[in-house]
């Protein structure tokens, strides 16, 4: 893929709202991007989109590659006689940087209305106001109606999603920033993947999926494993660079330096759940980097996870890997990503498939 139109994807792909629940208009674009290249491309019953590849080698493992399609925001709880609208977050959105940001509020018949979430004037904020965070409970949005009753007709209702405006730009050293760069570079990977297994049979069945619900409740991945009763799987999710100011001793990624692979994480709020690597699956990715020169980098520690925490507890227990291209500035409106990461990502990923073979164990030891 050629830099030119690997940008234009990225940005193509974040430019569509997908709030988690809400991924109906990516569903239907990445399974149409998809289907031209597998065996078959299939939305299965809650939203997921798998297209399979069948493998030469019956009697190899079958590998699921997925990432996620849906993204975080808010949905709406209430609209005021005055039309302004009050919000919930829907997956782990940072309180502190939402005010003043642009948004998308959505209709129930699937369009979408420009909106901002006001920020109160500086000129009026007392002086603890100017020095805290304020809280979303405090917080609406503004689309510039009179009346509920005006925002009513729009089709704007309670439960409706909204998301932030995407943005889109370019920086210095090949480097690409916007919103919804996480997971929009995992589903512009897999059609890497998808362009190369329609050259390169795989020995071993592959299914891509784009799966739904990660950042609501990260089952999606889940309900897609039955459908493709896979044997292992891959979570297309790099780690958070630790190269930042703010990062400084969190890890050791670095932003330009390679594709990631997780050994380890685990979230404790709440989920009490992670992901210890599967060791066959590391030194298998490990093997095809040092056979491709591409370097890998190492990432582990607390408080986050991928959906591959609970489908690696599905039907006798599934091997799993957390593995993609960095990142920077999670769940912000401006994440941050290396051009350069992301095609290695690819690459890597592709000799994976290539040497995935019938010899492949599955057991942890």
């Amino acid at each position: 893929m050629e830099k030119q139109e690997r940008k234009e994807l990225l940005r193509q792909y974040m430019s569509i709202p997908r709030l988690s629940g809400y991924e109906k208009e990516m569903a239907y674009r990445f399974r149409d991007d998809l289907a031209p290249l597998a065996d078959r491309a299939v939305i299965d019953r809650v939203g997921n989109v798998i297209a399979t590849f069948e493998g030469s080698q019956k009697d190899a493992p079958a590998l699921m590659i997925f990432a996620h399609m849906d993204v975080i925001g808010f949905i709406i709880t209430c609209i005021d006689e005055k039309g302004f609208i009050k919000v919930d977050r829907m997956g782990g959105v940072p309180e502190k940087i939402v005010a003043a940001t642009q948004v998308l509020v959505g209709t129930e018949n699937g369009t979408y209305v420009n909106g901002l979430i006001a920020a109160k004037s500086y000129h009026v904020q007392s002086a603890e106001e100017r020095s805290r965070a304020d809280s979303l409970a405090n917080m609406f949005i503004d689309i510039g109606a009179n009346s509920r009753q005006e925002v009513l007709d729009l089709g704007i209702q309670v439960g409706c999603p909204v998301v932030y405006a995407p943005r889109y730009m370019e920086l210095l050293n090949d480097r690409v920033s916007g919103s919804y760069l996480d997971d929009a570079s995992g589903m512009v990977t897999m059609l890497e993947l998808a362009r190369h297994m329609k050259e390169h049979r795989p020995k071993a069945t592959v299914h891509l999926v784009g799966t739904v619900w990660e950042e609501f409740n990260a089952r999606g991945a889940m309900l897609a494993a039955r459908t493709a009763k896979t044997d292992m799987a891959i979570c297309l999710l790099g780690p958070g660079a630790g190269d930042t100011p703010d990062q400084k001793g969190l890890n050791n990624v670095v932003l330009g330096e390679g594709p990631a692979v997780t050994m380890f994480n685990f979230h404790g709020k709440g989920t009490l759940n992670g992901c210890v690597v599967h060791a066959g699956m590391y030194n298998l990715l490990k093997q095809s980097a040092e056979e491709k020169n591409i370097p890998l980098q190492r990432s582990a520690g607390r408080g986050a996870l991928s959906d591959a925490a609970y489908l690696q507890l599905e039907g006798e227990g599934i091997p799993c890997m957390d593995m993609g291209c960095p990142d920077r500035y999670s769940h912000s409106m401006l994440e941050c990503l290396s051009l350069d990461d992301h095609e290695r990502t690819g690459a890597l990923l592709a000799a994976f498939i290539d040497n995935l073979d019938n010899s492949f164990n599955l057991d942890r030891y």
